[in-house]
């Protein structure tokens, strides 16, 4: 009868919980496969801290060695979730008008804008150029 690996599968179902690209969605299949793999469990007690303290409570160096890339992409996927949280309610607190207003616009000269456009407007600077120039 196969021993239940309870560590790593509590670390693969919070990643589970936090999937939302498809580089979450093949870790997660990779961690899976490498539960039924390997042959050692991670420690319950420093599961638990990896889900509580996250992300910043834990170094990951001292995960056991197949498995600190999977508790570095657990860290990534909790601050990005943190990311979007914050953006989605600074969004929702402040009115459209506003969320404009923050953006960074710079009003640029017309040069600038002609040598950052796109390259036939490079092209119609560079002949402005030489025909000044002649």
């Amino acid at each position: 009868m196969a021993k239940k690996k309870i560590g790593i599968n509590k670390l693969l179902n919070a990643m589970k919980k936090n999937i939302r690209e498809v580089n979450d969605q093949e870790i997660c299949r990779r961690l899976e496969v490498l539960m039924h793999s390997e042959k050692e469990d991670l420690n319950s007690a420093l599961v638990k801290r990896i889900l509580e303290s996250q992300p910043y409570g834990v170094d990951p160096r001292e995960v056991p060695d197949p498995f600190p890339q999977y508790v570095k992409h657990y860290f990534y996927m909790i601050r990005r979730e943190e990311r979007i949280r914050l953006k989605e309610g600074d969004a929702a607190s402040l009115p459209l008008s506003a969320g404009k207003k923050r953006g960074k616009s710079v009003k640029k000269t017309p040069k600038k804008a002609i040598l950052t456009g796109s390259s036939s407007a490079k092209k119609a600077a560079k002949k402005k150029k030489t025909v000044k120039k002649k």
